[in-house]
């Protein structure tokens, strides 16, 4: 909670509003700062094209009564604070020998990603007892790097800019510069997980390299 004060702080600072000590405190400040900070904390989560790898989860799937028979054979519950799904694995037997390099992605469970999908609160998939890759919504604000933190205070600025000042001007830069920043902090993201393109891997190259189950 204190990491969000501190966010919130910098928002109000930059609308030349007061400093608060606590989200329930009773001023204005704190009370927009509170209706549109929470949120926007949750928000994050979904900002960008790719999930953001600091926010990346794993958890075996529950398994729920499959409404959907003729088209999958298993459903599963949703995680409760899944705010991107990313991946399935399979259960596997460890690894004894895997390569260092080479044209094929790593891990190269992704060289064929397992189908499924996501609709009406359930997980439907052709996997027994799955792993679910997901980001999750539930963060505390002193994980995000800095450069997210900044875009979140510029966000939030603009947000409570027009409640608090009601000064449109001021809201309406406040949302251009909050947009460039976390333009900016997508940018980082996507640099510090480089992904190389991938490389079309034939059925007849899986099938040599030993990988024939997944066919």
């Amino acid at each position: 909670m204190a990491a969000l004060i501190d966010l919130c702080n910098r928002a109000l600072a930059m609308i030349a509003a007061g400093q608060i000590a606590d989200l329930d405190e009773g001023s204005l400040e704190s009370r927009e700062a509170k209706r549109f900070g929470v949120p926007l904390l949750a928000e994050v989560a979904d900002w960008g094209e790719a999930p953001w790898s600091w926010l990346r989860k794993r958890v075996v799937l529950a398994s729920v009564p499959n409404d959907r028979p003729a088209e999958w054979l298993y459903a599963y519950a949703t995680p409760a604070d899944m705010a991107q799904p990313i991946a399935i694995r399979r259960v596997e037997d460890a690894a004894t020998d895997l390569p260092i390099a080479g044209p094929y992605p790593f891990p190269l469970q992704d060289a064929i990603p397992l189908a499924f999908i996501v609709e009406g609160g359930r997980i439907y998939a052709n996997v027994p007892t799955p792993t679910l890759i997901y980001s999750t919504s539930l963060m505390d604000a002193g994980q995000m790097p800095p450069l997210v933190a900044r875009a979140f205070e510029l966000e939030l600025a603009a947000r409570i800019a027009l409640p608090i000042k009601k000064d449109a001007q001021v809201a309406r830069a406040l949302f251009q510069q909050a947009e460039i920043a976390k333009a900016r902090a997508m940018a980082d993201e996507q640099n510090k997980q480089p992904q190389p393109a991938p490389r079309y891997t034939s059925e007849v190259e899986m099938a040599r390299a030993g990988y024939g189950e997944y066919m």
